[in-house]
């Protein structure tokens, strides 16, 4: 029975390891939500790239611009896939929302169009993407 005089010390561990969790948790969450959001953004894409290589490898003047060149070219083609990609993954969730709409009443379709606006609305305002119409 002597490990009950000591349940105001176990408490206050299991509380303090919860908070670190829960803390840890939104955290890391934000982080990479912020690294995500930058990674796709591109117009910062080349300039990132380049620091990175210069930073890594002490580019001379010439090598910086043919590489600067290149990392543009590729870049613009990345920058295509990833659109290509976005545009294939938004057909096929237009298409999915189409299937499940079928399958619900009435009032669960006017609930799950609501969901869709304001998932369509999250997209535009942090990727400045837009599904394919409906």
């Amino acid at each position: 029975m002597s490990w009950l005089r000591y349940w105001k010390i176990a408490l206050g561990l299991v509380l303090v390891f919860g908070a670190g969790v829960v803390t840890g948790s939104i955290a890391t969450h934000q982080v990479i939500k912020i690294h995500f959001e930058q990674a796709l953004n591109f117009e910062r894409w080349k300039a990132g790239v380049m620091h990175v290589l210069q930073s890594k490898l002490n580019l001379s003047a010439p090598q910086s611009q043919k590489i600067a060149v290149l990392v543009d070219t590729r870049g613009q083609e990345i920058r295509q896939s990833f659109s290509n990609a976005f545009n294939e993954s938004g057909h096929a969730l237009v298409h999915l929302q189409a299937q499940i709409d079928q399958e619900l009443t009435p009032a669960q379709r006017e609930i799950h169009a609501q969901m869709k606006r304001d998932f369509r609305a999250e997209l535009k305002k942090r990727f400045n993407f837009e599904l394919p119409p409906e």
